[in-house]
């Protein structure tokens, strides 16, 4: 029925900051680690992104959720100061990042304060094992949400499921998705097609699983910047993206979608409205001009792949009065 906001509408930017990665993953593609695109202008940067935040303030947004992608954000080296600038910028904004998780425990050790939600990628080919591990298991107890993202190779399928066991064993605090993998890292992929049975029948059965046995204590807790999936019937519960796309629930096409609460800079610095066809280009990251607006638009889409696209808040035609009234958003 719709994917809407829990407590208020919030700016959702997710930024792709540059196509540098240490990986190079055989379902990945160049557009993620060419290195074309290393974008270092931090001053430019955090002057066009204060006056993203300036109109989304104007519009009476309180929720700010950045999201840093790559590339591998954590070797960019603009991210520890435009955190520190958002931070200030910002009455507790909930910063995020997506990241492979390589970086050593040193790192974590310094940095992860900037961070409330971590989604730690494990890719079977490049991944160090034992560290990817000794960091989510550093992290568990210090950010508010940590996902190990297990990308489900074909060919090295049962070990990715054992590094999945191996985090069940040893963690206490944790979500772990096992994501489908798509022909190539992109939104406008088609999903990769595994032969076996069991292994259809794995990620079926397995997409989501959590476990919060030792509860959070971080002192600076993020204005609330979240979506609910709410179904007729059922009760709401937190969006999960990847559930969505195994459960094959991500069909939108004809949905009213708010694209203006959800920014997507490039790597090549083009931001846009959403990363799908549905939104346009409304300016650049090095020339400090946005042209941003508040109207929402119908989903041309037959399929919403990106996570970033199906966090958008949603609404099946001729259900936004049943939505409203649940006073959620």
């Amino acid at each position: 029925m719709a994917i809407w906001p829990g407590k208020g509408r919030f700016a959702n930017i997710v930024w792709q900051v540059s196509d540098v990665c240490n990986y190079r993953c055989s379902y990945c593609n160049p557009g993620n680690y060419g290195g074309k695109f290393r974008n270092l202008d931090t001053d430019r940067y955090i002057e066009t992104l204060g006056s993203i935040i300036d109109h989304f303030k104007n519009e009476g947004y309180e929720g700010f959720k950045i999201f840093f992608s790559g590339g591998e954000p954590t070797v960019w080296p603009p991210l520890i100061p435009i955190c520190e600038f958002i931070r200030a910028k910002v009455d507790r904004p909930l910063i995020a990042i997506n990241t492979n998780l390589s970086r050593p425990l040193s790192w974590w050790e310094k940095n992860h304060h900037y961070f409330h939600d971590v989604v730690a990628s494990y890719h079977v080919e490049s991944a160090d094992r034992s560290r990817y591990v000794e960091n989510v298991k550093f992290l568990q107890y210090r950010v508010s949400y940590l996902a190990c993202r297990m990308l489900m190779h074909d060919e090295r399928f049962a070990e990715v499921v054992d590094v999945g066991e191996q985090l069940k064993r040893e963690l206490d605090n944790y979500v772990i998705e096992y994501a489908h993998l798509f022909n190539e890292l992109s939104p406008h992929s088609e999903m990769h097609h595994y032969e076996e049975q069991w292994k259809r029948d794995f990620l079926a059965q397995n997409s989501y699983l959590s476990k919060h046995a030792v509860p959070f204590s971080l002192l600076d807790q993020p204005k609330p910047a979240y979506c609910l999936e709410l179904y007729e019937g059922e009760e709401p519960r937190a969006l999960n993206s990847t559930r969505i796309v195994s459960e094959g629930k991500n069909f939108f096409k004809g949905w009213k979608c708010w694209i203006s609460d959800a920014l997507f800079i490039t790597t090549h610095g083009d931001i846009r409205l959403a990363s799908c066809n549905a939104g346009k280009i409304v300016g650049h990251i090095n020339d400090g001009k946005v042209s941003l607006s508040s109207k929402p638009v119908t989903c041309p889409e037959t399929r919403c792949n990106c996570g970033t696209d199906i966090n958008i808040p949603k609404v099946r035609p001729g259900k936004l009065g049943a939505v409203e009234r649940l006073n959620l958003g």
